[in-house]
């Protein structure tokens, strides 16, 4: 798995990521950008997601 810089990049540089945070909910995203710098592979942020949105169903 390719590691990026930090969120920026990996949102640039994998389709996957990028569709993954189009569809998560605006205070979830919000969450993720204030640890930008630490959101640097898929697996990463898919982690993040998966803590945010525990509960939400």
């Amino acid at each position: 798995m390719k590691k990026y810089q930090n969120l920026d990049a990996l949102l640039k540089g994998e389709p996957k990521a990028a569709a993954l945070f189009a569809e998560i909910p605006q205070y979830a995203r919000d969450q993720i950008m204030t640890r930008s710098q630490h959101v640097n592979t898929l697996d990463g942020l898919e982690g993040y997601v998966n803590n945010l949105l525990r509960g939400d169903d």
